[in-house]
């Protein structure tokens, strides 16, 4: 039985046993938080899970710290490094916390389910859910609509852009500015220049997809990149879409580019390695990944250059944007909600802060016209590729669809599998694996 059936079935039951059960407490004594936002005066204590490493962790415990001080009745109890597999199950067993991280690919059987809580204008100070959509860039909160509730907010936001070694580069007589790809086709005809061997050993890259991690998340991400650059979708209406023009030329694209999968250090903890000890000269990631790889090499400290994404069409640009995102549980009580929002409001509104510390961006406007912003290099691209990027297919069953993808892009990849044939045999498992 897969993953994703497993955790949409443990949701359904909840959703079952929770009947027409109402809110717990719904007390609430007046108080003021943002714009107006009532909060209660008597003593509150909420839970909040996260999926963050330790740099995030460290950085969400000062944060609530600082919204304790301000609020002396209210306490909130953290913890981190929780697995999202842990959270479904919680759900499930309805003892999941007020407060929980999802992202925008689980997001979807969470709304379907009921059992995350819509976000209140009112607590952004707003009327409207497009008053909140407003506050951030174009699309950015997309994935995280449903009708018209808007059901949460990115604590953190990432579109793919390519990371360019500066050395590298420059001792093939590249200019790391000028001679950065703006196509598929360039990074092909790069791999050429900047591979280098020693005897039948690979020992340099240019660019290498990755493999790492067995639920296949980093084959769908770069799959619905190039589906959507080729001008396809990989889901519409719930359904399979990729099995067409758009899906073939994705897959030859990948083949293109392919050097030498299996000489890597890269881990699922670890996905940024080759980059960092200088072994592949570009590659694609979110602009948090920069502190990631001075963190494993400070030589890599000024030696990297971000520019936007290559792309298949440069007329047509794409590329994907995805998230993780703080939720409200609808078991919540009604204290418990209003002090929830206000704490993922307060979180939320201090874009400088998290980019300083662990360089998130969260796709507010404002950010942008701060001065860190305007002073921090490669701003561009990271904004440009937000600004083209899409979701993941919309589907409460993406994680069938993820190990799906990889399971095909491998197939063709590695094992030179014919791309029609794995093509429709993806289809088709994928209509299996989402079928009633």
């Amino acid at each position: 039985m897969r993953c994703g059936r497993v955790v949409l079935g443990m949701i359904v039951v909840l959703v079952v046993c929770l009947g027409g059960s109402g809110p717990r407490g719904s007390g609430i004594s007046p108080a003021t938080g943002a714009a107006g936002w009532v909060l209660p005066t008597e003593p509150v204590t909420i839970n909040e899970w996260d999926g963050g490493d330790g740099t995030k962790s460290a950085l969400l415990r000062e944060l609530i710290a600082q919204y304790e001080q301000m609020h002396p009745n209210v306490t909130v109890k953290f913890e981190t490094d929780v697995k999202s597999l842990k959270v479904a199950a919680a759900i499930a067993a309805g003892t999941a916390p007020e407060i929980f991280e999802a992202s925008d690919a689980n997001l979807q059987k969470y709304i379907v389910a009921k059992v995350v809580e819509p976000l209140p204008p009112a607590a952004w100070g707003q009327t409207s859910v497009d008053g909140v959509v407003a506050l951030y860039l174009p699309h950015v909160l997309d994935a995280l609509i449903s009708g018209h509730s808007l059901y949460a907010v990115p604590d953190q936001l990432n579109a793919h852009s390519l990371y360019i070694n500066n050395r590298l580069f420059r001792a093939a007589g590249l200019d790391p500015v000028t001679d950065a790809p703006k196509t598929w086709d360039d990074v092909a005809r790069l791999n050429t220049v900047l591979t280098k061997k020693q005897g039948d050993r690979v020992v340099q890259k240019g660019f290498e997809m990755r493999y790492v991690c067995d639920d296949g998340h980093w084959q769908a991400h770069i799959f619905h990149i190039l589906v959507y650059q080729a001008g396809g979708e990989v889901i519409k209406d719930g359904k399979p879409a990729f099995n067409g023009e758009a899906g073939l030329r994705a897959l030859a694209t990948w083949k293109s580019l392919v050097v030498a999968p299996s000489v890597t250090n890269n881990t699922c903890s670890s996905p940024y390695q080759d980059f960092a000890v200088e072994q592949d000269a570009m590659t694609f990631a979110g602009p948090h990944v920069g502190k990631i790889v001075e963190r494993i090499n400070p030589a890599m400290q000024g030696n990297y250059t971000v520019a936007p994404l290559p792309q298949l069409r440069p007329d047509h640009p794409a590329t994907l944007i995805y998230s993780f995102n703080w939720t409200v549980n609808t078991r919540a009580s009604a204290a418990q909600k209003r002090v929830a929002w206000d704490l993922i409001h307060f979180l939320s509104s201090k874009p400088e802060v998290w980019w300083q510390r662990i360089q998130f961006l969260q796709g507010t406007k404002d950010w942008l016209g701060m001065p860190v912003a305007r002073n921090t290099p490669f701003m561009s691209a990271f904004t440009h590729d937000m600004s083209v990027g899409r979701p993941l297919g919309r589907t409460t069953y993406y994680a069938d669809l993820q190990t799906i993808i990889a399971r095909m892009v491998d197939r063709v990849v590695l094992k030179n599998v014919d791309p029609k044939s794995a093509l429709a045999e993806a289809e088709q498992e994928f209509t299996r694996a989402s079928s009633p």
